[in-house]
C-alpha cells in the first residue's frame, strides 16, 4: 500500500518535471509571494495560469528548472516543498532563486500551490 502523501509528490514531481497544465484543476488556485516577477499574486484556474502567469514569469526567466530538497506532509494533507529554482534570465545571466512551496492535492490533479521565493536572491552561478 502507498504510504498517504506519496502519490501526491509523484503527481508533483511529474508536473515539476513536465509543466504539463491537464495535471492541473481546471480550477487551480495560484499564489506567489510579492516579489516574483509577475504583476499580480494571485491567480485563478488552469487557463489563467497556463496563459498569463507563466508566459508573464518566462518573459523574465526564459530558462526555468524546479530543483526539490524534499516534501514534508502536513498535518492537514498538504505538502510543503523546499528547493530552488534553476533559473536563466531574460539576459543570459544563469542563476538560483530559494523557494518553499505548499501544495494542494484533490482528486488526482494540482488544486492548488501557495509559492514563496526570493527573488532578490537571484545570483548568477559559478
Amino acid at each position: 500500500m502507498t504510504p498517504p502523501g506519496d502519490d501526491d509528490e509523484a503527481l508533483i514531481r511529474r508536473w515539476m518535471g513536465s509543466g504539463d497544465h491537464a495535471l492541473l484543476a481546471e480550477d487551480v488556485s495560484w499564489r506567489v509571494s510579492p516579489g516574483y516577477p509577475v504583476p499580480r499574486t494571485e491567480w485563478r484556474g488552469r487557463a489563467e495560469v497556463a496563459e498569463r502567469f507563466f508566459p508573464a514569469l518566462r518573459a523574465h526567466f526564459p530558462g526555468w528548472r524546479i530543483v526539490v530538497d524534499g516534501f514534508t506532509p502536513l498535518a492537514d494533507g498538504r505538502l510543503l516543498a523546499g528547493g530552488a529554482y534553476d533559473a536563466r534570465d531574460a539576459a543570459g545571466r544563469a542563476g538560483r532563486v530559494p523557494f518553499l512551496h505548499i501544495w494542494t492535492v484533490r482528486d488526482g490533479a494540482i488544486a492548488g500551490v501557495d509559492a514563496v521565493a526570493d527573488f532578490g536572491a537571484f545570483a548568477p552561478l559559478a
